[in-house]
């Protein structure tokens, strides 16, 4: 399957729909790629390198896609398969100007009836006023922090977490700065030796809300939302008092492929291992899925969306240039349980008091 192009794949779905289906996949194409515009050097706090994205066969463009209009369930289906083919990232460009935040919570509410499930709020951040769906993350010139910054697959620490993520840009800078950074956790578990898979495979996990959104670290999300002038928490986050126990090799329910499923924003520590074992282990894990061949990069245009398969990728946003106000609105999917390679999940009857607040530890 990796040896096709997403492109292509997209093809062969569009010939299998019909009508106003087939049309969605028209013009597909590769992620736009402004490498000449980026700024060079710019540096992964996890690695210490600079970031490298050369996976140019992960996500699709699909420029004939309106997120104004309705959709069958056909559609729907398209579209999902359309991802499952092109590792999980689908771009929307040339939405309408006249886009509004209830077109964009319509098509995710369109997704979720589809698998059976509904829009998960933010457990943590306040809701936006107009749309209680949409967490809107800013990002200040000013900025001393930034929110999403580190590698992590949304919701991960809850019990069901994240299938879908869809992100549409309001206020984006220039082109070519401020990406979203992706990596294929799937390409990168198949990349291992067959020795280390079958390590990981018995592994599991703790995921914590509390270590990215607690109090008292200068450097997690908590403080990067407080380094805003919009950005807010909810009266009430009990997200934060426990911690979920997840398989650190999870099986896409669509698919079947295996990924990797640990971040160093919201993973603690892995599950009967000794603390200097975990933290050696975990990363290794982290700076194998960071490596180039495994990633590549979303340019923001005006009137962009961007959906994502958390069960798929991992994500962090790139801080290269922090002179400009970015402000985007997203929308996270209800998905299931995260299950390993024999159907066992954990995270609905493993929990743990939350660890405390922190960044790579």
């Amino acid at each position: 399957q990796n040896s096709i192009s997403s492109v292509a794949m997209a093809l062969n779905v569009a010939r299998k729909a019909s009508g106003h289906s087939a049309r969605l996949l028209e013009g597909a194409g590769p992620l736009i790629q402004p490498r000449a515009w980026r700024p060079a050097g710019t540096i992964d706090q996890l690695t210490g390198l600079s970031i490298g994205a050369t996976n140019d066969r992960l996500g699709t463009t699909l420029p004939n896609v309106d997120l104004t209009e309705s959709f069958s369930e056909e559609d729907l289906e398209v579209l999902q398969q359309a991802s499952d083919d092109a590792g999980g990232i689908l771009v929307f460009p040339n939405q309408r100007p006249t886009m509004t935040i209830h077109d964009h919570v319509r098509f995710a509410n369109a997704i979720a009836r589809a698998n059976a499930t509904q829009i998960e709020p933010h457990a943590v951040a306040a809701a936006h006023p107009d749309a209680a769906e949409v967490l809107e993350i800013v990002r200040e010139p000013s900025a001393h922090v930034v929110f999403g910054e580190n590698w992590h697959s949304d919701n991960s620490f809850m019990e069901r977490t994240a299938s879908f993520s869809i992100l549409r840009g309001t206020v984006v800078p220039r082109l070519g700065v401020n990406d979203t950074l992706f990596s294929s956790t799937e390409d990168a578990y198949d990349a291992l030796s067959s020795t280390m898979q079958r390590l990981l495979l018995e592994l599991n996990a703790f995921h914590s809300a509390n270590k990215a959104y607690g109090p008292g670290h200068p450097g997690n999300s908590r403080a990067a939302m407080e380094d805003t002038s919009t950005m807010a928490w909810r009266e009430d986050a009990p997200i934060l008092k426990h911690d979920m126990l997840q398989p650190m090799v999870t099986v896409h329910p669509r698919t079947g492929r295996r990924g990797l499923f640990v971040s160093p924003t919201f993973t603690t520590h892995i599950h009967g291992m000794p603390a200097h074992e975990s933290k050696s282990l975990l990363k290794l894990v982290y700076d194998h899925i960071a490596r180039p061949e495994f990633c590549t990069r979303v340019s923001w245009l005006p009137n962009q969306v961007t959906m994502w398969d958390n069960r798929s990728l991992s994500h962090k946003g790139i801080a290269d240039d922090m002179s400009e106000k970015r402000v985007v609105q997203r929308i996270s999917i209800r998905g299931s349980s995260p299950v390993n390679y024999k159907g066992q999940s954990f995270s609905l009857t493993h929990k743990v008091a939350a660890t405390t607040a922190g960044l790579f530890d």
